[in-house]
């Protein structure tokens, strides 16, 4: 089953997370992506770093929406601010984990498993795989980590019996003030490293280190202790698996949450996860992805009269259209009008 947690975080953060949090705020003028008052042109931006998302706003804008970003190997930091209030709800994403911290303002960040509300300092993990969403005030502002999936299993799995498909972090709230003192060190520290005043020497040197660092504080900050999971039996019956593909295929054309998807398949969501790795190889929502472009593809191959390429990727779930011509275009070989003009 699923767990909801809530906490209220608008207390300020401990002295030393305080300071650390100053630091790693501080980004370089270099590393600004855009500063516009056009929200579209911000979503176009900000959806090549993350994921594309769907935003509505309400009231007056204070500021220009800004992004700061300072790509690493595995690890990359943002800073952003949208200036006006603004709800986002993203595509969930599949192959890295965000831990966002408040660095202004207040937020309300939301997923199946934990709703955060809270102020300067307050840090939250978005696992893979979530419906999530998120709430700014026009005085926000958010430093953004952005962590490879990919990474964080093979640093767990070299300390454990960790298997591929046992990702080892879920959502939650970062609430103890040594363990959010520590994050914000750590991400003080690559933050410096990530600078372009760095010399290329001392940041192939240190990168490395510093990444590991974070990702393992965070493994640490994980309240249940990633060390104490048992790894999946291999003789685990995957008929809840076979729930979840049935319910996948049979709603794909309607607003499907993981959430949804595990209680139709009657487990939790880490399981679903670690079945769907292990059976199918991708995440619940990577297939659910993939069950979507089938059924645009026979769409687009059976137009009716009316139809356009627009609806018809509208009608199967995909509201953001330049990533769904990228997705069409890596599965089919082709663009969905080249499809669609050939169907006609």
């Amino acid at each position: 089953m699923s767990f909801s947690t809530s906490w209220d975080n608008t207390a300020q953060p401990s002295t030393l997370g305080a300071l650390a949090l100053t630091g790693a705020a501080d980004m370089p003028q270099q590393s600004l992506l855009f500063a516009t008052t056009d929200l579209g042109q911000a979503n176009e931006q900000v959806s090549r770093v993350y994921t594309s998302y769907r935003y509505h706003t309400r009231g007056l804008r204070r500021d220009p929406a800004s992004m700061y970003n300072m790509p690493g190997q595995s690890i990359g930091l943002s800073k952003f601010c949208y200036g006006t209030d603004i709800t986002i709800e993203p595509e969930p994403f599949d192959d890295f984990v965000l831990v966002l911290t408040t660095l202004s303002g207040q937020s309300t960040i939301s997923t199946p498993s934990v709703e955060s509300i809270g102020g300067v300092g307050t840090t939250v993990l978005v696992a893979p795989g979530e419906h999530s969403r998120y709430f700014y005030d026009s005085d926000n502002s958010q430093l953004v980590t952005r962590i490879d999936c990919q990474r964080i299993v093979e640093l767990a799995g070299s300390m454990s019996n960790l298997k591929p498909w046992e990702f080892p972090l879920s959502s939650q709230v970062i609430n103890d003030d040594n363990q959010r003192a520590l994050w914000h060190a750590s991400l003080n520290q690559l933050r410096h490293i990530l600078d372009p005043a760095t010399s290329p020497q001392s940041r192939a040197l240190l990168l490395p280190r510093a990444e590991e660092l974070l990702i393992l504080s965070l493994l640490c900050a994980q309240s249940d202790g990633y060390v104490s999971r048992s790894p999946l039996s291999s003789g685990v019956n995957p008929a809840y698996l076979k729930r979840a593909v049935a319910y996948i295929e049979e709603h794909a054309d309607q607003a499907v949450t993981l959430l949804d998807i595990a209680e139709a398949a009657h487990c939790g969501i880490r399981s679903l996860h670690r079945s769907f790795h292990e059976w199918r190889g991708i995440s619940p929502m990577r297939y659910l992805k993939e069950v979507r472009l089938r059924n645009v593809r026979q769409a687009l191959l059976n137009p009716s009269e009316g139809d356009c390429v627009t609806d018809l990727a509208t009608r199967w779930g995909f509201l953001h259209l330049g990533q769904f011509s990228v997705d069409y275009r890596r599965a089919f070989g082709e663009k969905p009008s080249d499809t669609f003009r050939r169907a006609r």
